[in-house]
């Protein structure tokens, strides 16, 4: 019978990273200008290399700001990041950068006494976060500061509109600058609560499922991050219990299908950061009865819900109560649940390799334990004649 733990962090996946900015900006660049469409909007080949990148702007030519044209730029580094298309993507974060710069420079040799609107600082510190994400590891942390002192910026005149996404945005930051801190003294990953709470506070209230939603992407920001076990450990259980408390809070808590998958979730991350704990020689895991709690309570948030996320992370937290219970019935149980669960996954095409293997090894098990009961009643037969 498999007796591995199978912590996969099947939370999160890790994003491809393109060549390293450093060797991106080595490459010759070509350059190209605005050009006017028939229709008076404009077409711009944005800071590209040999492969230009080619955007559309939102707005006519006549009626766009520069502001607009920023943005313009910057959702379109997004739509390409969304579609899986770093390359491009870079070249118009670095477009979108370039052009904050051009920006402010101008702003400040004017000598402007207004400040610039607070979309653009926004931008500015999105465009800094979003490139940090593809950047070499050395080149990260400069990224983040710089995209979180923007976003202070921004924070420091934003009006409601822009409120919860420049909390958004700060928040981010601040997670992955605690990322890869061996220690915290605790102080820092408060700052990081007291943002995402924040955050969740400026969310619209009267849109029901904007609400939902938009929280639901804050807790799977704070969950990915949590599961690539970049935080410390105080960090990641901090966290954890923060999205627990802050979940239940929603509305529908107990019957939205999508929350209750992320209270599972959490359950299961919890439970995976003490299996990976296990003593390889003995198979002792540390917090026992912690652990067999936490699985359980992963499984009955899961119960019932049909989507494939939900399915892979209910069948891994059977499969692991099945390795770590000491009841041999008990072990059975759960070992045939995770294997219902990982076929309806199968049956829908998408169960991950090491679940086939789980589910081909489970029943090879089966096969050599009915033929060897067929040859013990063969022998008792032979043995009575």
């Amino acid at each position: 019978m498999p007796g591995e733990n199978t912590s996969t962090n099947t939370g999160s996946q890790k994003k491809k990273r393109p060549m390293g900015l450093k060797a991106r900006a080595a490459k010759k660049h070509k350059t190209a200008d605005d050009q006017p469409t028939e229709d008076g909007a404009q077409v711009v080949n944005d800071f590209g290399d040999e492969n230009t990148a080619t955007i559309m702007l939102k707005n006519d030519g006549k009626d766009a700001t520069e502001i607009d044209e920023l943005e313009g730029i910057f959702d379109g580094a997004l739509e390409a990041l969304s579609g899986d298309d770093p390359e491009r993507a870079i070249t118009l974060l670095r477009g979108t950068i370039h052009e904050c710069d051009r920006i402010l420079r101008v702003h400040d040799e004017q000598n402007q006494k207004e400040s610039l609107e607070a979309k653009f600082y926004y931008i500015y510190g999105m465009a800094l976060f979003s490139i940090s994400e593809l950047a070499e590891p050395e080149d990260k942390h400069e990224y983040l500061v710089l995209a979180k002192d923007r976003l202070m910026q921004a924070e420091e005149i934003m009006g409601d509109e822009l409120r919860w996404k420049v909390l958004e945005g700060i928040a981010k930051v601040q997670l992955e600058l605690n990322a890869g801190v061996d220690q915290d003294d605790g102080q820092n990953i408060k700052n990081v609560t007291d943002s995402l709470d924040k955050t969740l506070d400026a969310l619209p209230k009267d849109l029901h499922e904007q609400l939902v939603a938009e929280s639901l992407a804050i807790f799977d920001l704070v969950l990915s991050l949590v599961d690539s076990r970049r935080l410390s450990e105080s960090a990641s259980f901090t966290l954890l219990g923060w999205t627990e408390n802050t979940l239940a809070k929603l509305p529908d808590a107990s019957s939205n299908a999508d929350i209750k998958t992320a209270h599972g979730r959490c359950k299961w991350i919890f439970s995976s950061i003490l299996l990976e704990q296990q003593d390889e020689e003995t198979g002792e895991v540390p917090r026992k009865n912690e652990l067999l709690e936490s699985l359980k309570a992963a499984i009955n948030c899961l119960k019932g819900i049909d989507s494939v996320d939900a399915l892979l992370l209910h069948g891994e937290a059977a499969l692991n109560l099945g390795n770590v219970v000491d009841d041999e019935k008990c072990q059975e149980e759960y070992y045939a649940e995770a294997v219902g669960i990982f076929k309806q996954v199968q049956d829908k095409g998408e169960l991950p390799e090491q679940f086939v293997q789980f589910l081909e090894d489970f029943e090879n098990d089966d096969d050599e334990e009915e033929e060897d009961g067929s040859d013990h009643d063969d022998e008792e037969d032979e043995a009575a004649e």
